[in-house]
């Protein structure tokens, strides 16, 4: 467990995920819990850092989701450096249902989901249930990114041609 800085917990009763701002992108740790004690030796752990240059939109998406304001999912895909294969991806996936509302409009019944997957077994795909506690949490960690980037320079965008 990070013990210090700022973390925001996102907990449910099958699991915890920890949101851990940092100026170099957002530390995302899930821990399974079974029968509400961690459990640590399951393939469903997960620590990793999603990097900077991903933060911005996953922070507009999760506060569209949190204001009930038409957009799109969020799918960011990180690839290993080593290999390139997409067996080894991870998905980071933040989506809601489809709009319940007249004409497809959102009528803020819809639910919010987080997916992260890392592997193929049912351990390493974690569907997350978010509430607007939840979205709450991952919008703030997210701004907390933004701000510890901007103060300690690793904020450095590129043009893209």
């Amino acid at each position: 467990m990070y013990v210090g800085g700022m973390t925001f917990f996102v907990s449910k009763s099958f699991g915890r995920l920890q949101l851990i701002p940092h100026a170099e992108g957002l530390r995302l740790v899930y821990t399974p819990l079974d029968q509400g004690t961690p459990d640590t030796s399951s393939a469903g752990n997960l620590d990793l850092v999603l990097p900077l240059d991903a933060v911005g939109g996953l922070w507009a998406t999760t506060r569209a989701f949190l204001y009930g304001v038409e957009s799109l999912d969020e799918n960011i895909i990180l690839q290993h450096e080593e290999e390139k294969a997409s067996d080894n991806d991870i998905l980071i996936k933040l989506y809601r249902d489809k709009p319940r509302g007249a004409q497809g409009k959102l009528n803020g019944e819809e639910t919010c989901w987080l997916r992260l997957v890392t592997g193929r077994s049912e351990e390493e795909r974690r569907r997350i249930k978010l509430g607007p506690r939840d979205l709450l949490c991952l919008e703030l960690a997210c701004g907390a990114v933004l701000q510890l980037a901007t103060q300690q320079g690793t904020h450095q965008p590129k043009l893209l041609g």
